[in-house]
């Protein structure tokens, strides 16, 4: 029987932060408690975590690839990017899916089939292809334009497409519920509506969530608001990319720190160095660990959700906020089972 014993860390619950733990981790148990009693356990290993945080596993709702692999390559690339955020303490993933015609995100969504066993998977997010022209990014403009019925129809039957990124604006309302009845999480992006048109969508569908929040929508202007006040006020769950990069910690910190759910928005490049790498069909230009397109729009990026972790901690200066907003959040809205502290299920966070 293997065993492992981690002394001297934070142990974070999902809730609560505990300082000083310790754990004794064997194939079929795990044992945790405060204070020095690890002093009195023996195992194969030991482990002085001082000065890190021991989780049972972060969630990362929008990913779309890692180590020079993508979810839209397929399934190679989905399980490529599951182990890279499983090493980085990701225990539970949604492999994100840039614009593209239906009929290929649905061929994707069916290669996903074969994760279902595959506990770090959590689902297909399809970022696109109904947004808007204006605020579409890195999607390449020739793959985003108005839902149909049909495409919206079929996309809904897909078993592992569990949230979809749209601009309600280009919606009628009746569409929108073939997603909301089909079970899609709902998410705001990519949009170019007004304060108002994002007031009422959040409104009618209260469980929806922004996607990265200030990023692919109008910014926050006193006479011309725009989504992001309508998204707190209306008190809907807020995506944060939080590399310093996308959101600067000063616009971070007017987010609710309760609402928050860190993601990474990670592409290819991730863990990889500078180059040239693919992001759905555009070519993303990464330079300094900064992917960008031929226009300079930012193409997702190349963070860790560990390091998102730290960073947003550091801002707010509350490491249990932080570490909710990237395991419990996300979690509790997706109905994702979070996993149990075990040996398969055990990672120290540098914060």
């Amino acid at each position: 029987m293997t065993s492992i014993l981690i002394h001297s860390a934070d142990y974070f619950d999902g809730q609560l932060l505990f300082a000083n733990s310790w754990a004794l981790l064997t194939d079929d148990s795990a044992e945790l408690a405060q204070g020095d009693g690890w002093r009195q356990k023996t195992a194969d290993r030991t482990i002085d975590a001082q000065g890190k945080t021991l989780i049972s596993g972060l969630v990362d709702t929008h990913c779309h690839g890692a180590m020079g692999h993508a979810a839209q390559d397929g399934l190679a690339g989905m399980r490529a990017t599951l182990d890279f955020n499983f090493e980085n303490g990701v225990a539970k993933s949604l492999l994100s899916l840039v614009s593209a015609p239906a009929k290929e995100l649905i061929d994707l969504c069916e290669q996903a089939q074969e994760l279902k066993s595959d506990e770090r998977f959590a689902g297909i997010h399809l970022e696109g292809p109904y947004i808007s022209h204006g605020k579409r990014g890195a999607h390449n403009p020739e793959m985003v334009g108005k839902p149909t019925t049909d495409d919206l129809r079929a996309l809904a039957k897909q078993e592992t497409a569990k949230s979809i990124t749209i601009a309600p604006e280009l919606f009628q309302t009746s569409q929108i519920d073939i997603l909301a009845d089909a079970g899609l999480q709902l998410c705001f992006g990519h949009s170019e509506a007004t304060y108002e048109q994002a007031l009422a969508f959040f409104k009618r569908y209260p469980t929806a969530i922004m996607t990265h929040a200030f990023n692919g929508m109008h910014g926050i202007h006193h006479r011309a608001p725009g989504p992001i006040p309508a998204a707190i006020e209306s008190g809907v769950m807020i995506e944060l990319i939080a590399d310093g990069i996308h959101v600067d910690d000063a616009a971070a910190r007017l987010l609710p720190e309760d609402k928050l759910i860190l993601v990474t928005d990670a592409m290819a490049a991730t863990g990889m160095p500078d180059g040239e790498y693919k992001l759905g069909s555009m070519t993303a230009h990464v330079r300094d660990g900064v992917a960008r397109t031929d226009s300079g729009s930012l193409a997702g990026s190349t963070l860790r959700l560990k390091d998102a972790v730290a960073n947003y901690a550091s801002w707010v200066e509350n490491k249990e906020k932080a570490l909710s907003a990237a395991s419990t959040n996300p979690a509790k809205i997706f109905g994702i089972t979070a996993p149990k502290l075990s040996l398969a299920n055990h990672f120290l966070l540098d914060c």
